[in-house]
């Protein structure tokens, strides 16, 4: 297996191409003959830690089966992403670490795969996943 350098864009941001998925809130009914019923919060994400919002552009010709992001230097793997079609674009939702700085992991249909060591995504918002 091939391995690439995953490209990182410095480029003005897609965001604005991109719309964030809503989510849809499930509350509990009211009991009976209560007064209000409490509004349930959002999930958490998993340990409660929070995330960055990265939009990923996948300008490859093969799709990409998912993207993969870890604390750099860690090995606790995360799947942030999955399917791309060449040519899309798509919102990732990154662990945000303590200093912002993760390892990411793509891999695509093609069976190539890219990697990127200590990517600030707190700065860098814009992924480019190029051949």
């Amino acid at each position: 297996m091939r391995r690439r350098t995953l490209a990182v864009a410095l480029a003005a941001p897609l965001c604005s191409l991109v719309a964030a998925p809503a989510f849809a809130q499930n509350a509990k009914p009211a009991p009976t003959g209560a007064a209000s019923a409490k509004p349930t919060a959002r999930p958490k994400t998993q340990a409660g830690a929070p995330t960055v919002t990265v939009t990923v552009t996948n300008s490859r010709k093969a799709d990409l089966v998912q993207l993969q992001a870890a604390e750099s230097g860690s090995a606790n793997w995360k799947k942030v992403l999955g399917a791309v079609k060449a040519g899309r674009h798509a919102s990732a939702n990154v662990p945000q670490s303590y200093n912002c700085r993760v390892d990411l992991h793509a891999t695509f249909a093609d069976g190539q795969s890219m990697d990127a060591s200590d990517v600030d995504v707190c700065a860098q918002k814009t992924l480019n996943l190029t051949d």
